[in-house]
């Protein structure tokens, strides 16, 4: 399927045009299978942690917390520990698409570079903008891909890929994508996802629970529009507009007549506190040495971490726990003295809402522009009952001349990734 160009279509984040820098990014294939590796070592990890913790009655009698492998307190405090989570039947895939984001710190041509700065697992969003940045490319500098030949991996059918794993039913089925309409900042992106997967685009009023004969009495969610029965849908709203929205939607989800994708609950493994235990779980539950690292953090909710973080309030990237889309961030090298104070102010208040990271000297790339811009790589996962594999697209996202944060929201863009083998 042939994407917008976003120059000419209006490809669009937050109604602003998202940036994409004319020339290439080049990752060495070895390194990317590498980092593939690593990324669905990590969504194989927390699926099987959302499991066992929405498996269990309480976050005390979790597997991985029985095992004194993980302090239950961190999952109870965590926002996105909800009690919809809890009605996801048992063997449901809940990590469907894994958006990890990595940042690299010297070369990027040791694995050892490159770091995993957060994991995605409620909405990833960004693999349409990957696509969009490629087909620029084919548009305006052919020769750049024709030179490369076979060694640079095409970008054909990931966006069918993507499709095929939001789906756990029959291609037949009914499946809606649940948005917030066209005032949703990343509404190009769902547009065309929808289309491409033959996703009925419907908000939360076109939908309502029903209990239905032919389903012996059991709930299923209906579609108003189509007056017919929804199989799968592909969430693009916040949780918490789905459970206002949808009253009885945990009614449907029990009784196993609707698959939503990703799973509800979900936001408990984007936990920037349960972020520092993804180690711990990949060796728990899978037996298995994380393949990545990840960066150093302090979790302010505990005392003796919290006074290390105030002591170095000015050095420290500071993220609310919950946070997404680059929302909350303070990095302190780049904060003047009032928005530290501030920062100082919120931590003390509510200290477990918050965790501190190192600083990582993210790499840059120069942009036309001529300053040179910091770069991460967000990576796509899909997991399906058959495995997990990697969509052979990397987002190069670029932040803003003079910051450090790449997140669309916060003003950054992108460029094409090429994946080059030897």
């Amino acid at each position: 399927m042939m994407l917008p160009d976003p120059a000419a279509h209006g490809m669009t984040f937050n109604g602003q045009p998202f940036d994409i820098e004319p020339l290439p990014r080049i990752i060495d294939g070895d390194v990317w299978t590498e980092l593939a590796a690593g990324v669905e070592q990590r969504a194989r990890a927390l699926d099987r942690f959302l499991a066992d913790v929405y498996g269990a009655s309480s976050p005390e009698d979790a597997e991985i917390v029985r095992a004194g492998r993980m302090d239950a307190a961190v999952i109870r405090r965590a926002p996105g520990y909800t009690g919809l989570g809890h009605r996801v039947p048992g063997g449901t895939v809940r990590a469907r698409v894994t958006g990890a984001d990595l940042v690299c710190s010297g070369s990027g041509r040791d694995i050892s570079d490159w770091r995993v700065l957060e994991d995605n697992l409620r909405m990833p969003s960004g693999l349409t903008f990957a696509l969009a940045a490629r087909q620029m490319t084919e548009e305006h500098h052919p020769e750049l891909i024709e030179a490369m030949g076979d060694r640079l991996v095409p970008v054909t059918g990931a966006l069918e890929m993507l499709c095929s794993a939001l789906r756990d039913r029959d291609a037949s089925d009914h499946a809606v994508l649940l948005t917030a309409g066209e005032d949703d900042p990343s509404w190009d992106e769902q547009r065309i996802i929808a289309e491409a997967g033959h996703f009925a685009p419907r908000t939360c009023d076109q939908l309502e629970v029903v209990e239905d004969a032919i389903e012996d009495g059991k709930s299923v969610l209906w579609d108003r529009v189509d007056d017919r029965q929804v199989d799968t849908v592909y969430l693009r709203v916040a949780e918490s507009r789905l459970a206002d929205g949808v009253p009885g939607i945990g009614d449907a989800l029990a009784a196993g007549t609707v698959s939503i994708a990703n799973a509800p609950g979900n936001g408990l493994a984007d936990d920037k506190a349960v972020y520092v235990s993804v180690p711990e779980m990949v060796r728990f539950y899978l037996g298995e040495e994380p393949v990545l690292q990840q960066v150093r953090t302090w979790l302010c909710a505990d005392p003796r971490q919290r006074l290390a973080v105030l002591d170095r309030l000015d050095e420290l990237v500071v993220k609310p726990v919950d946070g997404y889309g680059g929302s909350g961030i303070t990095v302190g090298p780049e904060c003047t003295r009032a928005q530290l104070t501030q920062r100082r102010s919120e931590v003390l208040a509510d200290p477990a809402s918050f965790i501190a990271q190192e600083k990582v000297d993210l790499s840059t790339l120069p942009a036309l522009d001529g300053t040179d811009r910091h770069v991460d790589l967000r990576i796509f996962s899909l997991m399906d009952t058959t495995g997990t594999t990697t969509v052979p697209v990397g987002l190069t996202r670029v932040a803003p001349a003079g910051s450090m944060i790449v997140n669309s929201s916060r003003g950054g863009g992108g460029r094409d990734t090429w994946i080059v083998y030897r």
